[in-house]
């Protein structure tokens, strides 16, 4: 189905968080969301309206941290207006047709503005979001009825073959992410609002099952507040958890060490065995500088 985009409109607003937020070398407590508003017209003269949105997230993008988040929100402003300005000049593609057409002049064009390769996608990225949106608001569809019935135009043979099989699942497993400053047990400053305000709060609450565990590249800090946070997840009767390093090991050594030392705590014995896989422990820059094949023989690791 090929569209044209007539319309993006760019937008934002300032949010708080309700508790602060730390991954990586930032404690997030407030940033800009960005807003993108497409209209699409289709061949056959229909027009529709999509939306999409996220947040301008500091050091996710860019970690530099000789950036300040003012800098890492202007980058990502800038990415959202080189993409906006190509998308607007193209006639009529497919969805797919529209996000193909224009990733590698657009990553070109932003690399040498100054922006990585990942800051550089997110504005493609949201105006594709959008833009699918409009797209399956006019035929009157779900995202997974256009997926399955590959309305967005995805090229490659064998993913056409992949997505006719596709089924919805009945619920999924809502993954909650405990941060480096999030509370496990007890807070000497409770918002107050009725939410839950610490990690058993929230197993409690929610009852969930699935865990993102952010480590900050402190061997013997991280080992701590693991032990910590098993001490609540131990008392369900299953769970899986995920380790989410963000960059911040210099090297697959620190990793390693990591994971040794968890596995010779009899605190962390049955974390240990609940972690499904490794995300991001390796600082960009080093991540494909070594083997990482000891780690991956121990639980998948994904780095990207």
């Amino acid at each position: 189905m090929r569209f044209a985009l007539r319309q993006i409109d760019l937008f934002e607003r300032d949010v708080r968080l309700r508790l602060p937020f730390r991954f990586g070398i930032v404690t997030l407590t407030q940033a800009p969301q960005a807003f993108v508003r497409t209209r699409i017209r289709l061949e056959n003269g229909r027009e529709a309206e999509g939306s999409a949105a996220e947040l301008l997230a500091p050091k996710w993008f860019d970690k530099n941290p000789a950036l300040s988040n003012e800098q890492n929100f202007d980058q990502l402003r800038l990415s959202l207006s080189l993409a906006r300005e190509a998308y607007l000049a193209e006639g009529a593609n497919t969805a797919f047709g529209h996000f193909w057409t224009h990733y590698e002049p657009h990553l070109a064009q932003a690399v040498s503005e100054g922006l990585n390769s990942l800051t550089a996608n997110f504005g493609p990225a949201l105006i594709d979001r959008a833009a699918l949106d409009a797209l399956c608001r006019a035929l009157g569809i779900s995202f997974y009825q256009a997926i399955k019935a590959n309305t967005a135009g995805i090229t490659a043979a064998e993913t056409r073959g992949f997505l006719e099989t596709l089924q919805p699942r009945n619920e999924i497993g809502a993954r909650h992410t405990v941060g480096l400053v999030d509370a496990i047990t007890s807070t000497e400053k409770p918002v107050g609002d009725g939410l839950p305000d610490t990690l058993a709060d929230v197993v409690a609450r929610y009852g969930h099952r699935w865990f993102k565990l952010k480590v900050g590249g402190d061997v013997g800090a991280d080992v701590e507040r693991l032990a910590a946070i098993a001490s609540v997840l131990d008392r369900l009767p299953d769970y899986a958890v995920s380790l989410d390093g963000n960059e911040q090991y210099d090297s697959i050594d620190g990793v390693l060490e990591l994971w040794r030392r968890m596995k010779a705590t009899p605190r962390l014995a049955r974390l240990v065995a609940s972690v499904a896989f490794i995300e991001q422990p390796i600082k960009r820059q080093n991540a494909l500088a070594a083997d990482v094949s000891a780690l991956s023989r121990e639980r998948p690791v994904i780095i990207d």
